[in-house]
């Protein structure tokens, strides 16, 4: 499913507008979950890795587990001048039989840039995936795996310090 997300802000010179085109990425598992909360496979900029969690005997090989903070930016501004985020959401997704993982600088904050997935074929066609994690701060990770699951997607709650 394509969608084209169009968002109009003003900007200090002038308005600005911005389209996103958001492609549900063919083969992932339960992207229901996630359509159903933000009409589309969502954008993951600037959304925060909450937790990574790596587990050498998944179902079918290594597996990574990673929770993900991000919500929908609409055009509204609130009364302090901020942009209004909304539905923002702790999605857990799982990528099994991982390899060739690069994962470095995990921090207190690690923001995403976006999150890239593209499927390749292994030499025995098998598909896989090539996901690709580019930071804007912090964390950034690059690895390829066989499956993907969208495993929860649930509201998010801020963690008390």
């Amino acid at each position: 499913m394509l969608i084209e997300t169009e968002i109009t802000f003003q900007g200090k010179i002038g308005p600005i507008r911005i389209i996103q085109m958001m492609t549900t990425p063919k083969g992932i598992e339960n992207t229901e979950l996630l359509e159903s909360i933000f009409g589309c496979w969502p954008s993951f900029h600037d959304a925060e890795i909450d937790s990574i969690v790596i587990t050498r005997d998944g179902d079918s090989g290594p597996q990574m587990d990673i929770s993900i903070h991000h919500w929908q930016m609409t055009s509204e501004v609130d009364s302090k001048g901020y942009y209004v985020m909304k539905h923002h959401t702790l999605t857990t997704m799982r990528f099994s039989n991982i390899s060739d993982l690069l994962l470095a600088d995990f921090n207190g904050q690690n923001v995403l840039r976006d999150i890239e997935i593209s499927q390749t074929a292994k030499p025995d066609s098998e598909s896989m995936f090539s996901v690709s994690m580019p930071t804007s701060y912090g964390c950034e990770a690059f690895f390829k795996c066989e499956r993907i699951c969208v495993m929860s997607a649930i509201p998010y709650m801020k963690h008390d310090a």
